[in-house]
């Protein structure tokens, strides 16, 4: 934080330090990069950027699912053919913190990227309910949405199961009939830079710019509004 010849600062721990090493970084006239979700809040999200903004600083949320093939398929059907339904799944594992939510905050703060990939295919959402399923070995934390009238549900499951791996799936019907399931695309091809690197090439790029795009902020901040919404109907 003092040095001199440190301009700026990657910031991958658990989000419950996000707030305080942000804060700390741009306080110490540092460039942030900071894994997602920015803050556990949007209140917290909004004084954040206001901050980077004040000091004309740049403070940038990675998400790299929003720079995959996967995602990109469905980017280019979505912009040509409307949305009919939609269903977003991610199963995995305990981890430590990911199922203590004063660390990671509830499920869909710490599965924000979940609700940003959907904003950024089909445009602004609206929350229709929310349910958590919670014990002490696993849970699952359900999200229904809709976009332009349609509808979509999002489903995060983690479990203290040895056997549990990682999986995301999405499974996308547009209105001419196609389903584009992302388990029977094609594997994705190894591609350079990789996608952690293209994204602190997007941080370098607004960083020289000194900006960033406005709507990678609105993304940021209203995806967390979606994600308290979505847990306001939670028992």
């Amino acid at each position: 934080m003092q040095r001199s010849d440190v301009n700026a600062l990657i910031i991958s721990t658990e989000p419950c330090l996000h707030e305080d090493y942000v804060r700390r970084g741009l306080e110490s006239n540092k460039h942030v990069l900071v894994e997602y979700p920015v803050a556990l809040s949007s209140k917290v999200a909004k004084q954040l950027y206001q901050l980077a903004e004040e000091k004309n600083l740049i403070l940038l949320e990675e998400n790299i699912g929003l720079l995959t093939e996967d995602y990109n398929v469905v980017k280019r059907k979505a912009e040509k053919v409307a949305l009919k339904s939609g269903q977003y799944i991610l199963n995995g594992s305990f981890n430590g913190w990911l199922e203590n939510f004063e660390k990671s905050g509830l499920p869909f703060i710490t599965g924000i990227s979940s609700i940003q990939s959907v904003m950024t295919l089909f445009g602004e959402v609206q929350v229709t309910g929310g349910k958590l399923d919670q014990s002490e070995d696993s849970y699952t934390a359900t999200a229904d949405l809709e976009a332009n009238g349609k509808p979509i549900s999002i489903t995060l499951s983690r479990s203290k199961s040895k056997e549990a791996r990682r999986h995301k799936q999405t499974i996308y019907e547009f209105d001419d009939g196609e389903v584009i399931d992302s388990n029977k695309l094609p594997p994705q091809k190894t591609s350079k830079p990789g996608l952690f690197m293209r994204d602190m090439e997007q941080f370098y790029d607004a960083i020289l710019e000194g900006k960033i795009k406005e709507e990678q902020k609105n993304l940021s901040i209203r995806s967390l509004e979606i994600a308290e919404k979505i847990h306001s109907y939670f028992n």
